[in-house]
């Protein structure tokens, strides 16, 4: 069975995600499982209104590259990463609700929800 989604490019705004996001936790999986920081672990996805972003887990630059926000018609607004070590293979829905950035991986059924908290 195929399913379609409409998804189109847009001309939102990115400035809602500008700035830095530490990693919480993550829930999902097969298992249901529920990941969080270890041994002081601190991750930061950091957006730029240039449509840049990095990653840097505790200080140390992992990668970084650029990202685009389309608009899917079924899920929402969904972000995309070039290159894609981040939000692989799809990319990441994407919602903010109070300072919190929540990330679902998109369309894979047993993905993952990523909860990040604004830093700045």
């Amino acid at each position: 069975m195929l399913i379609f989604s409409g998804c189109k490019k847009s001309n939102i705004q990115t400035h809602i995600l500008t700035g830095q996001w530490q990693w919480q936790y993550s829930e999902g999986g097969i298992a249901g499982q529920k990941i969080i920081p270890e041994n002081n672990r601190i991750l930061l996805l950091n957006f730029n209104q240039d449509s840049t972003f990095s990653v840097t887990e505790n200080g140390s630059a992992s990668f970084n590259g650029i990202y685009q926000i389309t608009i899917d018609t079924t899920y929402g607004k969904v972000i995309h990463f070039n290159p894609n070590n981040f939000g692989d293979p799809n990319g990441e829905i994407y919602i903010i609700q109070n300072n919190q950035l929540i990330l679902t991986d998109y369309m894979i059924s047993d993905g993952y929800t990523h909860y990040y908290k604004r830093i700045k």
